[in-house]
């Protein structure tokens, strides 16, 4: 138990300090090759339904102007882009050689063009489509070491042995059993974490410790 939550806990702590930029959720798209009109006025082609944290929000693929790619067989998915997952239309879902996904440009390659959206209908019905995709940065290479060596240095805390992390504990409690922690708002003040070859690396990718990735709107 006490690996398990050391181990998250560092997930935490390395993701917050890097300015939480690193990770790739899916996400449920609903692409608008046109201009959709819906109750509450149009959005044209830049903009369209992503669902994601468990709710619809606008978003535009954040590629206005000449490099956008425009045509009845290309979208541009809000990026940044990971991997799509399924293309599904009126509720069948497309076999994977009839799309080509290239950066946030999805294009439909086995002759057809991808299909007008009824946005009065729920997913899934005639005249609808979505896209499953992942999106966001992935986690650089080498992070699960560093994760590793935060962890360790937790548990060490724990067990109330020699670390490099500062030396303030809170009580912590889970299913009854009770241990002491090293508190992580110390960590999070300072936004290092003490040990060198972890904070050369947030000094690399977080130099100005941003608190969140910065969001162009």
């Amino acid at each position: 138990m006490k690996q398990r939550h050391a181990e998250d806990l560092a997930v935490s702590v390395l993701w917050a300090l890097s300015g939480r930029q690193f990770g790739q959720c899916p996400v449920i798209a609903r692409p608008c090759p046109q201009a959709c009109s819906t109750s509450s006025g149009t959005y044209g082609p830049g903009w369209f339904p992503v669902f994601a944290d468990g709710q619809w929000r606008n978003l535009t693929c954040g590629c206005p102007g000449s490099c956008t790619a425009s045509g009845p067989n290309v979208i541009h998915l809000p990026g940044p882009v990971g991997e799509v997952l399924t293309v599904t239309v009126a509720g069948v879902t497309l076999d994977e050689g009839a799309w080509h996904l290239e950066g946030d440009r999805l294009y439909r390659v086995d002759g057809a063009d991808w299909p007008r959206q009824d946005m009065n209908s729920p997913s899934g019905s005639d005249g609808t489509w979505t896209v499953t995709y992942t999106r966001g940065v992935p986690v650089p290479d080498g992070v699960g070491t560093l994760v590793g060596i935060l962890t360790k240095e937790f548990l060490d805390a724990c067990g109330g042995g020699k670390c490099r992390l500062p030396r303030r504990v809170q009580s912590v409690s889970r299913q009854g059993v009770s241990y002491q922690m090293v508190d992580p708002t110390d960590i999070y003040r300072s936004g290092k974490t003490g040990l060198a070859e972890i904070d050369i690396w947030l000094a690399a990718v977080n130099p100005t410790a941003l608190q969140q990735r910065p969001v162009v709107r």
